[in-house]
């Protein structure tokens, strides 16, 4: 058995993807690069993140990133995870910067968006943001 040690983090990441996307109520998960927001990996339903207008300007989605055989997605799927990741990555820079602001030594690790319809959990790491959309839990 490997140690996870020697694994990089996309490796890592890469391993526990197909787990993490089986999950219960999980709809879909993309994988950023932090310094830049290009996208690195995506999976399950990105229709959820289409919309009409298309105004995407920081992220893209990258040539780069190790290939896993997966068939490439279309332009309208292309252009849905890039208007998230252009969302996503804005947002945790807003995040980051509010809790700079209240503590310079702190980072913020998690962060949780609830809306009527849907959840997303948000993890940054130095390499990496992840981002897991799924079915809103019953609040009760």
């Amino acid at each position: 058995m490997a140690d996870n040690s020697e694994m990089t983090d996309f490796e890592y990441i890469s391993k526990n993807f197909d787990r993490l996307l089986g999950k219960p109520g999980v709809k879909a998960i993309l994988v950023l690069d932090r310094e830049t927001g290009n996208v690195l990996k995506t999976g399950g339903n990105t229709d959820l993140f289409r919309k009409e207008s298309s105004e995407s300007s920081k992220p893209s989605i990258s040539n780069d990133a190790p290939s896993d055989g997966a068939a490439e997605p279309s332009t309208a799927d292309r252009e849905g995870v890039v208007e998230l990741a252009t969302l996503v990555w804005n947002y945790v820079d807003v995040t980051e910067q509010f809790v700079q602001d209240l503590n310079k030594e702190d980072t913020a690790r998690l962060q949780r968006l609830r809306t009527a319809t849907q959840e997303l959990v948000i993890i940054t790491d130095p390499k990496f943001i992840l981002a897991v959309a799924h079915d809103k839990p019953n609040s009760g």
